[in-house]
């Protein structure tokens, strides 16, 4: 739903996703937990640091998913936009990818963003990030 008021628009399914989630976490072998079960709501995202890499830790209707914080556009911070029905919007030109395979949704950008495999298991959401990447 879309509320105007004052000149101003919020989207008010964004507005829900409550405060903005930043963490930074040491990379171990094979997997790595960066959230609990219950700790995103849907439609809300969490930034994690590991080592060099940003990644974006987002929960949609469809479960969990991962993908690199770096829109494919001009490199700006998918983290500070939004995220709606599994789509993450851009801030800077409004390019919009789905966040579980990476695929362009509307552009500018016309190559897809980078997803990670992430599970969730016994209360907790485990990210799995290639070794040669830290």
């Amino acid at each position: 739903t879309l509320v105007y008021r004052n000149q101003i628009g919020v989207d008010q399914r964004y507005a829900q996703a409550g405060k903005w989630k930043e963490e930074y976490l040491e990379m171990s072998k094979g997997s790595i937990r960066v959230a609990s079960s219950e700790e995103l709501k849907v439609d809300q995202m969490k930034l994690v640091h590991l080592g060099s890499e940003r990644i974006v830790i987002a929960r949609s209707e469809k479960g969990y998913a991962a993908f690199s914080d770096h829109c494919t556009h001009k490199g700006g911070s998918l983290a500070g936009g939004n995220m709606i029905c599994g789509t993450v919007h851009c801030p800077w030109h409004g390019s919009q990818f789905d966040v579980h395979d990476g695929s362009v949704k509307a552009g500018p950008a016309k190559e897809g963003i980078t997803t990670f495999p992430v599970e969730e298991k016994e209360g907790g959401v485990y990210l799995h990030f290639p070794q040669n990447k830290i």
